[in-house]
Formats: C-alpha cells, structure tokens, sequence
C-alpha cells in the first residue's frame, strides 16, 4: 500500500468517526472528501486545509 493510500484511508476513518457523531452516513462523507481532494489538489492547499474543510463541510450537511 501507497503512503498516499494509506494516508487517504486513516483520513476517511476520522472522517467516519466525526461523521457517526453528527449522524451522517458514509456516503456522504466520502462525496465531501472527494470533492474536497478534488479542489485542494487543483488550488494546491495543504493536508491541514483540506481535512479543516472537510470537516467544516460535514458540520454544514449535518445541519441541513
């Protein structure tokens, strides 16, 4: 396995962890972090900056 890979995975289960709290399904999260990578990697933002909007993303959905 990749470092990328294996870095993508631990991500999406904090993301999924975070996300059991807020009630959103996997689905969802994984459309967030997919659209999020998609964005940060065209705008060349950073690991950190990434997973802060994904997160800010999944709290946005969680409300509604």
């Amino acid at each position: 396995m990749s470092e990328d890979t294996e870095q993508s995975a631990a991500e999406m289960r904090s993301l999924l962890r975070f996300a059991q709290g807020l009630g959103l399904d996997e689905a969802i999260v994984r459309l967030i972090y997919e659209t999020v990578w998609w964005e940060a990697s065209e705008s060349g933002a950073s690991d950190d900056d990434r997973m802060t909007e994904v997160r800010k993303r999944m709290l946005a959905a969680a409300r509604g």
